[in-house]
């Protein structure tokens, strides 16, 4: 009896096996073309741009206070207004070091795998991810029934015997295009992918402030906005990345969560020093056929 079990446990495990090979064999077969729908976010690193905050606002400052001295404001009110300046700064700075140094950004994406019939890579994925201000108000009002202001600000001011308007608003756009070569193991409801890519991304902010001032004012006015390099807030670059991504559900509809380790290899770096992380990431829906 004892060799007729061992026979039987033998033949038992050998038909597992090859029943575990088999199911292998035909999910990475049959499932190997895929549309992914989802969002994905690659981040900012934002080391050097907290440093350049100070900066800016300190110029910024300056020029205002410059021009508060032309309009003979009285040295002891420019005194308690630097003093004013400096504690707000002090509470800015604090700020800034507790903020994280890498940001999240997210992207709306799609994507496509078209399956290859070769030993090492299973299929090329080609994926797209885009966001930008007018997708997000859309999906604040449509979706979650709030209304973001449009301009962002739209206040009087006043100064002195005058009164100043103060108009400001917000526009931004990035997107992420990456391409993968794929390595697949399939279980039917279960699927690994292992993966490696190059992409391209680029992204822009773009702040609008419109000031109206007394006369006299204006100029002052300028070269504090000026100061601020508002029209400098933008990124983009190349990168070589490896991650791997999961996959659980229906053979033909899964959901899928992947990480990627980035290679920064070229990026354009402006006054804001905004680049490219070293972590990505997407989440979503996969469409198998």
């Amino acid at each position: 009896m004892g060799g007729l079990g061992q026979t039987v446990i033998r033949r038992t495990a050998l038909a597992t096996a090859a029943a575990f090979l088999g199911l292998c064999a035909v999910g990475a077969a049959v499932h190997a073309a895929g549309i992914y729908l989802g969002v994905e976010a690659y981040t900012l690193d934002m080391t050097g741009t907290w440093s350049q905050v100070p900066v800016a606002l300190s110029a910024s400052f300056g020029e205002i206070e410059a021009m508060l001295l032309d309009q003979g404001v009285p040295a002891e009110d420019l005194a308690e207004f630097s003093a004013d300046f400096d504690a707000a700064m002090a509470e800015i700075e604090a700020t800034l070091e507790a903020l994280p140094v890498l940001v999240p950004v997210p992207l709306l994406a799609l994507g496509v795998e078209i399956p290859l019939p070769w030993v090492v890579i299973d299929g090329v994925r080609l994926s797209v991810g885009f966001l930008d201000d007018r997708f997000v108000r859309g999906v604040a009002s449509g979706v979650a029934g709030v209304e973001i202001p449009e301009p962002l600000v739209d206040e009087a001011i006043d100064v002195g015997d005058d009164t100043a308007s103060l108009t400001a608003d917000v526009a931004f756009s990035t997107w992420m295009v990456s391409v993968d070569a794929v390595k697949r193991l399939d279980l039917v409801f279960l699927g690994a992918d292992f993966f490696l890519g190059a992409d391209v991304l680029w992204g822009s902010i773009t702040p609008s402030v419109e000031v109206d001032v007394p006369e006299g004012w204006s100029d002052g006015v300028d070269a504090a906005l000026e100061a601020l390099h508002l029209d400098e807030i933008s990124w983009r670059g190349f990168g070589l990345h490896a991650g791997i991504g999961f996959e659980v559900g229906l053979p033909f509809l899964r959901l899928y969560a992947e990480g990627r380790f980035v290679l920064p290899v070229g990026q354009a770096i402006g006054w804001w020093n905004l680049h490219a992380g070293e972590l990505a990431g997407a989440l979503g829906m996969v469409i198998r056929f």
